[in-house]
C-alpha cells in the first residue's frame, strides 16, 4: 500500500477518516487488513501520524468492523449465509470458520483475527448463532487488540521492509497463529485449574 495514500486520508479527513477507512475498508477495500495496519504503523514511525492516537484509532476501527459483522449476522445472518455458501470463494472460508468454531468455541473469535479469510466470517457466524454480545465482546475485542498490536508494531519497526514481510506472509502467520493457539491453550488450562481448585476448597469446607 502506498504510504502517501494513508497520509492523504489523514490530511483530508483527519483521524476520523482513518477510523472510517478501517471500519468500512474491511468490506469494500480489496487490500489485506495486515497491509493497512502495517502501513499505519509505518506512517507513525515516520512522524506522519501520532503513534498512540494512530494505534487507538486503528483498534477502534477494526473493533467497529468486527462489531458490524456480528450485528449483520444477528439481523440478516440466515439469508446472507445462504447467499455466501453459493459463492465458491466463500464456501471454503465458511467451512474453515465452522471448524475453528467447533474446535475452540468462543476462543475462535480471538484466533480468527490471525487467520486471513475467516477473520470476517467468524463474527458473522457467531452473530447468526446468537452468541451473547458480552461473550462476543470479551473474545473479539481482546483478539483484535493483540492482532492490531502485532501488525501496528511490525509496520512501526519494519515498515521499510514490508515487501519482505509480505513475501513470507504465510510463514509469519503460521508462527503468529501458533503463538495464539498456545496462549489460548494456557488460558483454558489456567481457567480449568482455577475451577478445580475452587471445587476442592468448597469440598473441604465443613458443611
Amino acid at each position: 500500500m502506498d504510504l502517501d495514500l494513508v497520509i492523504g486520508v489523514i490530511e483530508d479527513r483527519g483521524y476520523l477518516g482513518l477510523f472510517l477507512w478501517l471500519w468500512f475498508g474491511m468490506f469494500v477495500i480489496p487490500v489485506p487488513n495486515e497491509v493497512l495496519l502495517m502501513t499505519v504503523g509505518f506512517a507513525s514511525s515516520n512522524g506522519a501520524l501520532t503513534p498512540v492516537l494512530a494505534f487507538l484509532v486503528s483498534y477502534a476501527g477494526i473493533s467497529a468492523a468486527f462489531t458490524t459483522t456480528y450485528l449483520i449476522g444477528r439481523i440478516v445472518g440466515p439469508r446472507l449465509l445462504r447467499y455466501l455458501k453459493k459463492k465458491k470463494r466463500f464456501a471454503n472460508s465458511i467451512e474453515s470458520s465452522m471448524k475453528l468454531m467447533e474446535k475452540y468455541h468462543a476462543f475462535s473469535l480471538s484466533l480468527s483475527c490471525f487467520v486471513p479469510g475467516v477473520r470476517n466470517l467468524v463474527p458473522l457466524l457467531y452473530g447468526f448463532s446468537r452468541l451473547p454480545y458480552k461473550t462476543f465482546a470479551v473474545f473479539a475485542y481482546s483478539g483484535a487488540f493483540l492482532w492490531v498490536t502485532i501488525m501496528f508494531t511490525l509496520g512501526y519497526l519494519f515498515g521499510d521492509k514490508m515487501d519482505t514481510i509480505m513475501k513470507y506472509n504465510e510463514e509469519l502467520w503460521l508462527v503468529v497463529l501458533g503463538a495464539a493457539v498456545i496462549t489460548v491453550f494456557i488460558m483454558v488450562r489456567r481457567k480449568k485449574w482455577k475451577v478445580a481448585q475452587k471445587a476442592m476448597v468448597q469440598e473441604r469446607q465443613p458443611k
